[in-house]
């Protein structure tokens, strides 16, 4: 179990994820800020259930913002 965890990943830009209380399949909290290659219109998500306690998503422009409380790890699948 890790307290705190650091990834970045390179997708349609950069992904800068960060981790609070991780374990082997899941984490406490998640967020992730990116800056995309493309222009998006406004975008706002939010979630309940499907493996997670709540999930928001927020996208405007080229800008995006994750956040996940109590879900499953999302580079757990990278780890195996």
């Amino acid at each position: 179990m890790k307290l705190l965890d650091y990834y970045q990943k390179e997708d349609f830009g950069t992904e800068h994820i960060f981790t609070l209380i991780k374990g082997k399949r899941r984490s406490f909290i998640q967020l992730e800020l990116s800056w995309n290659d493309y222009c998006g219109s406004p975008y706002l998500q939010i979630a309940f259930g499907q493996n997670r306690l709540v999930d928001i998503i927020f996208w405007v422009w080229k800008f995006s913002f994750a956040f996940e409380l109590l879900g499953i790890t999302w580079n757990s699948w990278e780890e195996e």
